[in-house]
């Protein structure tokens, strides 16, 4: 059976200023102003658009009492969001998950964001997070996505939506470069649990785990062993340098927090100094990490972007993302060729705003 491949996703947030109900950005993309809506409009609407699967799951739009769930919401639900995004592309497990389409949204967007619900041909979906919505309302920036910037970004990057999240299907005919792909963007997808949220004794973890992502999609599955933090540094370098000067430097500042944590002098430190100074524990460094998960975030959009045009046969010569970097650290026609590629990409993004303290 034939599925609707489109989604419907809600978030609370700003007002939007947007005047009409909905704003057709571009080819059936559509940005909906929800304080527009009461949530019988916005059902009898989004029925039109996204047509239940059957009479089954008619039921699953408006609470009214019986247990489905997460199916269905109330009024009051409803009316803690203010805008949302109509999606016309997902893969065909898109259906029953989100997880795919948001996996390309947290990749345009500076911020990470939490929807509060989603339609599919099932009907409408609730969506838990472990934050409070007070902690990311501010972060969820509808204007970055009522413009055809995203829909290009969205339609470039779709194919690799893939990597969001795992299904059977998908994996049974995986190569070593989609899972490694796959287990970066698994480690982007849990820095969520650190933006805007820092604990004193835990938050050189992050530095950890960004460290780790960076090493999945530039030196995980090599020959050497040696010398990795040099060789990762090199390749990310040859990346993104051109947009962030001082990124080599900047990483390997990244790996010095990431040591003290892992290898234990941050808690001696710890240990150390807190006994003898009253609340004198170790203070975030926000705008350090911050600045990190930037560069994560566009080395994962830069290197999803490559590993689809090396796979479609896009750049000669070359056997995959990784090989393509190592060779243009000496090959200047190489590099010119990856940046211009990154670049049209890149130039597509919102630029990002400083993490709230």
């Amino acid at each position: 059976m034939n599925r609707a491949k489109i989604i419907f996703l809600a978030f609370v947030g700003k007002e939007p200023e947007q005047v009409d109900k909905i704003f057709e950005i571009q080819d059936g993309y559509e940005f909906w102003n929800l304080k527009k809506f009461t949530i019988d409009e916005f059902v009898d609407e989004i029925k039109k658009k996204i047509i239940p699967v059957n009479n089954n799951v008619v039921h699953n739009y408006i609470e009214d009492g019986s247990s489905r769930d997460p199916f269905a919401i109330t009024a009051e639900q409803f009316e803690k969001c203010s805008w949302g995004l109509l999606i016309s592309n997902t893969l065909d497990c898109g259906v029953f998950s989100s997880a795919e389409t948001m996996f390309i949204l947290n990749l345009y967007s500076p911020n990470f964001l939490y929807p509060h619900f989603f339609v599919s041909d099932m009907g409408i979906m609730r969506q838990k997070h472990d934050k409070n919505s007070v902690h990311y309302f501010h972060t969820q920036d509808y204007s970055i996505f009522n413009n055809k910037n995203f829909v290009e970004f969205y339609k470039i990057i779709f194919d690799q939506s893939k990597y969001g999240s795992w299904h059977l299907d998908r994996v049974q005919s995986w190569n070593k470069e989609d899972w490694r792909l796959f287990v970066a963007a698994l480690l982007y997808s849990g820095l969520k649990d650190y933006e805007n949220s820092k604990s004193p004794f835990g938050w050189q973890r992050e530095s950890a785990e960004m460290g780790s992502t960076l090493e999945a999609l530039f030196t995980a599955g090599d020959a050497r062993n040696e010398e990795v933090m040099y060789r990762l540094r090199k390749r990310v370098a040859v990346l993104l340098s051109w947009k962030f000067p001082d990124i080599e430097k900047d990483i390997k500042k990244l790996y010095e927090a990431r040591s003290a944590f892992v290898h234990g002098s941050f808690f001696e430190q710890i240990a150390k100094e807190s006994p003898n100074a009253y609340n004198n524990l170790p203070i975030p460094d926000f705008n350090l990490l911050y600045k990190h998960k930037e560069y994560v975030r566009i080395a994962m959009v830069a290197y999803l972007n490559l590993a689809k045009i090396i796979n479609s046969g896009g750049i000669e010569n070359v056997k995959s993302v990784m090989h393509a970097l190592e060779k243009s650290i000496i090959d200047v026609k190489l590099r010119e060729i990856l940046i211009f590629e990154t670049k049209k990409l890149l130039d597509l993004m919102p630029k990002s705003q400083p993490e709230s303290e």
